[in-house]
């Protein structure tokens, strides 16, 4: 017996136009500054991040690096890709990177654009700034018409699937044996955020990144899953 054939509807776009380019210059938040990451420049430093934090990498299909040279190496040519851009990510008013993500596999005539690369250092993890980092890749990348934004992850990665979740991004499904990784099978977890999802879950994150919403240590009154789920599921 064969599974019934399930069609999307037509979706007519006559004014489509392509997205644009990722920023080149900075992006600038309340906390947190995003700066076009540059190898020679800041290499060294997230080298340092990450010395000794070898499962940070466990679930990447890059590192740990044995040296500075082998990261050095990675990054110019990671950088250097054409549908890449990577920021460091730094507080606000400072110099000193606390780790970098960006854009990858970004597809400006579909309009479709992955957030990824996301190294974040022991100190970002899990912090305001963490998710105001994503939140402003987010917001550029839709200003810039962008349709579709992903989000993937081994699947063996429970902390990156549930970020996913956290942040508002849809699970789509499974790409199996999509990668050899580290001389195993990679099944990957895509997850996605659409432009119209957009629209009701950016207000969302602008109150739970609101300063009202931490104490003065830096901690959270409330969830963004509880700002999430009031748009979501309205009263």
């Amino acid at each position: 017996m064969h599974s019934p054939q399930i069609f999307s509807p037509i979706q007519l776009l006559p004014d489509w136009r392509s997205a644009g380019k990722a920023p080149e210059a900075a992006i600038q938040g309340e906390t947190v500054s995003l700066r076009p990451l540059d190898a020679p420049r800041h290499g060294a430093a997230l080298f340092r991040l990450f010395t000794g934090d070898d499962g940070h990498w466990e679930h990447l299909p890059y590192g740990p690096f044995a040296d500075e040279d082998g990261f050095m190496t990675w990054l110019a040519l990671t950088v250097a890709q054409s549908d890449t851009a990577l920021y460091i990510v730094c507080a606000k008013d400072s110099e000193q990177p606390l780790g970098f993500l960006g854009y990858r596999q970004m597809v400006q005539a579909h309009g479709a654009i992955e957030i990824g690369h996301v190294n974040f250092s022991a100190a970002l993890r899990r912090t305001r700034l963490a998710t105001e980092s994503v939140f402003l890749l987010l917001k550029a990348a839709f200003e810039l018409g962008y349709r579709r934004c992903e989000w993937r992850c081994d699947s063996r990665n429970a902390a990156s699937a549930a970020a996913a979740r956290r942040l508002g991004f849809q699970f789509e499904g499974t790409l199996r044996q999509a990668m050899v990784v580290k001389r195993r099978n990679r099944d990957t977890h895509v997850f996605s955020m659409l432009d119209g999802e957009w629209q009701a879950l950016r207000p969302a994150y602008a109150a739970y990144l609101a300063s009202g919403n931490f104490d003065a240590a830096g901690k959270q009154r409330r969830p963004l899953a509880e700002f999430l789920g009031e748009v979501r599921e309205p009263a």
